[in-house]
């Protein structure tokens, strides 16, 4: 009977008896309770196969069916099979594994034994132990609800211990718990990819294969490149239809989805695109994918999932934003509603988160990152990077192995012990006393080979369990960031065969390159066509698995590019004498590609006798060559180098630098037109004293002289005309008297 005022006050002094009793419990517990110094090293391996029920109520049996296999050379007659049950609450996680490792000590009360009787070398022999409900023990009140340490002991007649498996009992009163709430987020991703998909082709085709253009061997592969053909399945191709055939990861992934809409997938769109457009299998696959993906939370990875460190460390945030625009082409593809980075690392480091920010979508970083010792009650938390604050989304790292590796946390672990460790461990966390509801992010990488049958009996167990329940990742990316104290993020973190970040700015380059390119030409979408696709094929994170085929794919894509960036040229040019300050000069510009280009000539001297020019934009017509005058200025003597370049509206080249030598003489142009004008000088002033000399004469000078009585100058050169005949003076005087004397007597009168 229970009663409101007793209850509190009655749990408390239990609580503390216990408290003080644990060590008295453990120092007196049996010789044969007591972990053995190797229980690996056991003749005997037992194996629990079911706890039933996994959650235990007050008035339930307890019943463990086990499975013991001698693995010595020897038969074994083993003295009993007993079930041991710890009644002691572990109250922290601390605690819960200390037992599950054996590190505690003790084995917990004998409560039920079965005689095996003798077990042949290689032999097994299943048990099954049943506590009847008031064996059981356990207290039926408050807060007393959680794990207890269950485990299976094979005891020899002189009581030596043969062998051990440890689990967990789930106590569970009626009453009402705090729930942890559990997002179960898988990464949907392929091989590395080597081409661009092609055409889908028909279900009915019955070639079963797609035409390729890709001479690189998938991850794994050591074979040369090889051309291949239609009709051929490439590399690619084969590994696709691998993968999601019978038995493949990517089918036994979608096969395990489709069955629980509560695995939330992270797809990579381009290896949907490359399904699509694959063999028979992956085609199937697709569509089943596409279908399975309506009714769930989807988010969707940048196109061909780019290793996010390795953009990190080449700081290529261009390549991770083309990344993106490619998965948002894709997106109605995907059906998703929201973009999402993952990380490639179990550590990630600041710098890879500082990319992270610049895209501005969440990212799922490893188990190694951002954990939190003790209780969290988000999955969620924000950083502060020099690019900005990135939501990052935190897996639990111990519960997230349960799923994706259970042996590595518990060796001999089997599906019975792995889900009750998962449940033990998050009633812990809902059992921590705080009243905080707490959030649990699982992620099933990229390399997860799903177990069917575990998976589906941990997310049966998630969503009957009494404190989880199951939400959807976006659930957890809504929840606010607790505060936490998280572990310190490394400013670069180690990391395995990345590619090196000089590689990838080549790769960057040749696309800007190509870019500008193909901005010059009237069609700049055609030579761009699938260029992203390939640039980023080398970046897919499935790449570190197989250096040297990343190695040869890289230099399949950067020839390709270097090939989409031929079609312009300059024609070759002789030697060039330039004698004047300035001289046109027409460069012969070809254009081989299919559609007009603009561009402009650019002449770079190697020295400054010759000045740098460039000319007008001219559009070049397709198949056609176009004369571009550039005018040359020229302003002292040398000889020199010029260099000639076709470039962009931007000054970006285009083509191949073509080299000639110039002979520049401007000086002589100058000399003669000096020498010129001195002779043309030293004429006229020659001219004009000869003028001067030769002009001069009787009748000019120092007397005046009439003009009429002027002798006429000669020709220049010529001879010069005879004077006239003077007449006599005193005639002249005398005929100059007659003519003012009026009185005078005439010559007739005088007469005789």
């Amino acid at each position: 009977m229970r009663h409101g005022g007793v209850r509190p006050r009655l749990v408390a002094v239990l609580a503390a008896l216990t408290g003080a009793l644990c060590p008295l419990l453990v120092a007196a517990a049996p010789a044969g309770a007591m972990v053995a110094a190797d229980d690996a090293a056991l003749p005997l391996t037992v194996l629990v196969d079911q706890v039933a029920p996994s959650v235990l109520r007050p008035g339930e049996d307890l019943t463990v069916t086990a499975t013991v296999r001698n693995d010595s050379s020897t038969a074994v007659d083993g003295e009993s099979v007993t079930l041991r049950l710890n009644r002691v609450r572990p109250a922290s996680r601390a605690e819960l594994d200390a037992w599950a490792t054996g590190s505690g000590g003790a084995v917990g009360s004998r409560v039920a034994t079965v005689r095996p009787g003798l077990i042949e070398p290689g032999a097994t022999v299943q048990v099954q132990l049943t506590v009847a409900a008031r064996n059981v023990q356990l207290l039926d009140q408050l807060d007393v609800w959680g794990p207890r340490g269950l485990a299976v002991e094979v005891l020899s007649k002189n009581g030596a211990r043969l062998g051990l498996q440890r689990t967990f009992a789930l106590w569970q009163p009626d009453e009402v718990v705090p729930q942890v709430r559990v997002a179960v987020l898988a990464a949907v991703t392929g091989p590395g990819r080597v081409s661009v998909p092609a055409a889908p082709v028909d279900d009915e085709a019955t070639t079963g294969a797609t035409p390729t253009t890709s001479a690189v061997p998938t991850p794994g592969s050591t074979a040369s490149p090889v051309a291949t053909s239609g009709g051929t399945a490439s590399a690619s191709t084969a590994a696709l239809e691998s993968l999601t055939g019978p038995g493949g990861r990517l089918q036994a992934l979608l096969d395990v989805a489709a069955q629980d809409p509560d695995i939330a997938l992270a797809v990579d769109p381009a290896l949907l695109a490359d399904a699509r457009a694959g063999g028979p299998q992956a085609r199937r696959w697709a569509a089943e994918l596409t279908s399975t993906l309506a009714d769930r939370d989807t988010f969707t990875l940048p196109w061909s999932d780019p290793d996010l460190a390795t953009l990190a460390h080449a700081d290529q945030t261009e390549l991770l934003a083309a990344a993106g625009a490619l998965a948002s082409d894709a997106g109605s593809a995907v059906a998703s509603s929201r973009a999402l980075l993952w990380a490639s690392d179990d550590e990630v480091d600041r710098t890879t988160l500082a990319l992270a920010a610049t895209d501005g979508n969440p990212v799922v970083v490893g188990t190694g990152t951002l954990q939190v010792e003790g209780a969290v009650t988000t999955a969620r938390a924000s950083v502060d990077t020099p690019s900005g604050t990135v939501d990052t989304l935190v897996p639990d790292a111990l519960l997230t192995t349960l799923v994706v590796a259970p042996d590595t946390v518990e060796p001999g672990a089997t599906t019975a012990t792995t889900v009750q460790r998962m449940l033990a461990e998050l009633a812990v966390l809902a059992h921590d006393g705080t009243g905080d509801s707490h959030d649990v992010l699982l992620t099933l990488g990229r390399d997860w080979v799903p177990d069917p049958e575990l998976t589906t009996a941990l997310l049966q167990a998630l969503r009957t369990s009494p404190w989880t329940r199951v939400v959807s990742a976006s659930a957890e990316l809504a929840a606010d960031d607790d505060g936490a104290d998280r572990a310190s993020i490394p400013a670069r973190a180690p990391t395995t065969e990345m590619l090196a970040p000089s590689v990838v700015q080549s790769l960057a380059d040749a696309r800007t390159l190509t870019r500008q390119f193909a901005a010059a030409t009237a069609t700049p979408e055609v030579l761009l066509a699938g260029l992203d696709d390939e640039v980023l094929a080398p970046l897919a994170v499935a790449w570190r698995a197989s250096p040297a085929g990343r190695a040869r794919l890289v230099d399949v894509v950067l020839a390709d590019a270097e090939q989409r960036r031929t079609g312009l040229s300059i024609a070759p040019v002789s030697n060039v004498n330039i004698i004047s300050a300035n001289a046109p000069f027409r460069f012969v510009v070809r254009n081989e590609l299919d559609v007009p280009a603009t561009v402009a000539v650019s002449v770079q001297p190697r020295k400054s006798c010759l000045r740098p020019a460039t000319s007008e934009a001219v559009t070049v017509p397709a198949g056609g060559e176009l004369a571009v005058p550039v005018n040359l200025h020229a302003v002292a003597n040398c000889d020199v180098t010029v260099d000639v370049k076709l470039t962009d509206a931007t000054g970006a080249t285009l083509a191949p630098v073509v080299t000639f030598s110039a002979r520049v003489a401007p000086t002589i142009e100058n000399v003669g037109t000096i020498v010129v004008a001195v002779l043309l000088a030293v004429g006229l002033v020659l001219g004009i004293a000869r003028t001067v000399r030769r002009g001069q004469s009787a009748l000019r000078g120092a007397r005046r002289v009439a003009d009429e009585d002027a002798r006429p100058l000669p020709v220049l050169g010529g001879e010069v005309a005879p004077a006239r005949e003077e007449p006599d003076a005193g005639a002249d005087e005398d005929a100059d008297a007659d003519a003012t004397d009026p009185g005078a007597p005439t010559s007739s009168e005088n007469s005789p």
